[in-house]
């Protein structure tokens, strides 16, 4: 399970930095919360997505990432 988790996690951190060349992320990504330390607590895969609970310090957000492109669709923060 770790191990695809970290393949569609490199999909999603190459998607989204060919996507920032094509225009300004106003949208918070996956690979954003990881560049600001979050860590991944959970991960599950549900077609067509994977969603992921991350935390930094006391702050909780969940994140969903479609497969297909790798693209992040939302993040919310849930605490």
């Amino acid at each position: 399970m770790k191990r695809l988790v970290a393949v569609v996690l490199a999909i999603a951190l190459t998607g989204s930095s060919s996507l920032a060349q094509d225009k300004p992320q106003d949208k918070p990504t996956v690979s954003g919360y990881l560049g600001q330390g979050y860590q991944v607590i959970q991960s599950e895969i549900g077609s067509p997505f994977l969603q992921f609970i991350l935390k930094k310090d006391n702050q909780l957000v969940w994140c969903s990432v479609e497969l297909r492109t790798g693209e992040t669709q939302s993040c919310r923060a849930i605490k």
